[in-house]
């Protein structure tokens, strides 16, 4: 069982005590989804395996959040929460500025131009090289004002 795994099951079990339902369900979510994996693979996931099942639900919850009608102010509320609590089993997330700089680094690096056929192998090197610390619409959205 991987480390990550381990933790989200300890705060789960927490959650159940303290009858927190909204972190009961993250949590349980989160299990289920890196559990089927590491059943799937037969190999105990490594942390950065274990990250990619908690980056997706963290994806999901957002767009969920994003479909959530604004008549439902107590249903936006609960969604952010989920996302709050996502967040806080991933390394902590790049700023936008860091991203700007990060993606510049890896244009120097790799002596990219900043011109649109280059945004495929920086979006690859960059999802890579900072995985878990931002996502790939950040990445893309940045990306977009920066290349010509």
């Amino acid at each position: 069982m991987g480390e990550l795994l381990t933790q989200i099951r300890k705060d789960n079990m927490q959650a159940m005590k303290d009858r927190d339902t909204v972190k009961k369900g993250v949590c349980s979510l989160l299990i289920s989804s890196i559990a089927l994996a590491e059943k799937e693979s037969g190999k105990t996931l490594t942390k950065d395996e274990e990250l990619t099942y908690v980056q997706k639900e963290l994806k999901q919850t957002k767009e969920t959040l994003e479909t959530i009608p604004a008549s439902r102010p107590e249903l936006i509320e609960e969604t952010k929460k989920k996302i709050a609590i996502i967040e806080s089993y991933l390394p902590a997330q790049m700023s936008e500025e860091e991203v700007r700089k990060a993606i510049e680094e890896v244009m120097a690096e790799a002596n990219l131009e900043p011109i649109r056929k280059n945004q495929g192998p920086i979006m690859k090197t960059m999802m890579a090289k900072y995985k878990g610390q931002t996502d790939g619409k950040t990445v893309n959205r940045i990306l977009g004002t920066i290349l010509k």
